[in-house]
Order: structure tokens, then C-alpha cells, then sequence
């Protein structure tokens, strides 16, 4: 198993990150995808990456976006330009559209800046991108249209779209990557992932915030989670969660160069 999308370097981890990364290995996941969320914490990020088996990207996430001015955004972008010219990023994100988040034309009008901004990042260096995208699909759509995706791919991670808006991304050069929030809801997980080649999807925990499938009293999800995800996508396909499991890790580690290893022994 590959965790296709966490956040193991927040502050929710502080003080227990190597028993964490212990546990995923020991449940069997083999790798991690980290995702950014603005440049305060992208220090302890590359850190992170320098572990076996993770690999991390770099991006402003859509509610960072949500708390800067116009200036402010500009120098975050910046800064973002600055990290990318280093090596070592595996993608470009997580950043897109939250339209939940974002209420008003002027907030959203900040959101697509920076998510066209990131997409040209991603472009420029043929990187993949890990776009976040709720309540927002349809523009997010028209976007990728307008501008084009990176020629190199990414993920729509924590898909929350419809079922039919799958192809839409998929045309875009796009994978689907599933996590705990879509798995609570059996029929709608069941007709999403109907909708995705078996190439093309990939599993996620989005911990520490992503909810963990039939347990409703965790606090914080952690990458080990990864094991529920994957019974419950394997459920809805009918197929076994060692064949899904497989696949799906395959996938992801085509997708973000990851060719090492988690160990238990981090």
C-alpha cells in the first residue's frame, strides 16, 4: 500500500512522527505521498522527504490562499517559485479550489489566481499536481480547460465530485485518488470508482484530518489508517484488498517517482 496523500509534517504528528511512520510500516504501507499546505511548515516538509519511501510536494493550499490579501499572495507564490527551483519535489501541491471555504467573488476570485499560478508551476517544470477541489468542480473543469493541466499528470486527491464528473478529469490527464471522507458513502464510492480505469486510481488517508472508514471516534487519522481505505474501495469493487492494494500502490508510485521504501524502523 502507498498513501497517496498526507499531511504526516503538521503539527498534529509533533512528538510521534517516527512511532507514526512505525506504524504504517508495520500495517503495511510501503510509501507516502506528504502534501504542502503553505511555506511555514515546508521546512519540516523537506525534512520529511528525506525519509525512505516519502516523497513530498509543494504547493499553497486553497485555504491558506483564504487568508491573504492580494500582496500577501503574491509574495507566497514567490516563495513557492523559489522552493520549486530546488530538487527533491515530487509534485505540485496541494493547492485548487474550495468553494465551501471560499463564499464570496473576491475570495474565489484569489483562489483561481493561485491555483492558475500553481498550474503554470507545474507546467513549466513537468511536474505532477495534486488538486483539492470541493464545491467546485464544474469551474474547476473550465479552468483545466481554458489553461491545461501539467503534461506530466496529477491527482484530484480526495475525489468529491459526482461519478459522471470522472471522465471530465480523467480527460485532463488527471487520476482519482479516494479517501476515508468518499469511503463513509458506500453507494456513492461504489458509482465513483466504477467510473476510474484501474490505472488511474489511487488510495489516500489525507490524515490527520481525513476520517478513517467505519470508526467514527477517531480524533486524528495516521497513514497505518490506509489499511480501512482499502477494504472499503476493495468492497465497493468487488475485488479482493491485496489486488486493489497492489494496483492502486503501483499507481501512485508510477505517478511520483517513489522508488524506495517505507521502513519500520524510522
Amino acid at each position: 500500500m502507498i498513501d497517496a496523500h498526507c499531511h504526516l509534517h503538521f503539527a498534529a504528528f509533533d512528538g510521534e512522527r517516527d512511532e507514526a511512520l512505525a506504524r504504517a510500516a508495520d500495517a503495511g504501507v510501503r510509501g507516502l505521498v506528504v502534501a504542502d499546505y503553505d511555506h511555514r511548515l515546508r521546512g519540516a516538509l523537506q525534512h520529511l522527504g528525506e525519509r525512505p519511501g516519502v516523497a513530498v510536494c509543494a504547493g499553497v493550499h486553497p485555504w491558506a490562499v483564504d487568508a491573504l490579501g492580494a500582496e500577501a499572495l503574491t509574495r507566497e507564490l514567490t516563495l513557492l517559485e523559489e522552493a520549486l527551483a530546488s530538487p527533491g519535489w515530487a509534485a505540485v501541491g496541494e493547492f485548487g479550489l474550495d468553494f465551501v471555504r471560499a463564499t464570496d467573488k473576491d475570495a474565489r476570485a484569489l483562489q483561481l489566481r493561485a491555483c492558475s499560478a500553481q498550474l503554470r508551476m507545474a507546467r513549466e517544470r513537468e511536474l505532477p499536481v495534486v488538486l483539492h477541489a470541493v464545491r467546485c468542480h464544474s469551474t474547476l473543469h473550465d479552468l483545466l480547460r481554458r489553461e491545461g493541466p501539467s503534461p506530466a499528470g496529477g491527482i484530484m486527491h480526495g475525489y468529491s465530485g459526482s461519478a459522471r464528473q470522472v471522465p471530465l478529469f480523467l480527460m485532463h490527464g488527471l487520476d482519482i485518488s479516494v479517501g476515508g471522507r468518499l469511503a463513509k458513502h458506500a453507494e456513492k464510492l461504489r458509482a465513483v470508482v466504477q467510473q476510474v480505469p484501474a490505472d488511474r486510481l489511487h488510495l489516500e488517508t489525507d490524515c490527520p484530518d481525513g476520517p478513517v472508514p467505519g470508526d467514527s471516534g477517531s480524533e486524528r487519522s495516521e497513514p497505518a489508517d490506509l489499511v480501512e481505505v482499502v477494504r472499503a474501495v476493495a468492497a465497493a469493487l468487488g475485488q479482493s484488498p491485496e489486488r486493489l492494494a497492489a494496483r492502486c500502490a503501483e499507481n501512485t508510485r508510477r505517478l511520483f517517482h517513489l522508488d524506495s521504501t517505507l521502513s519500520a524502523d524510522a
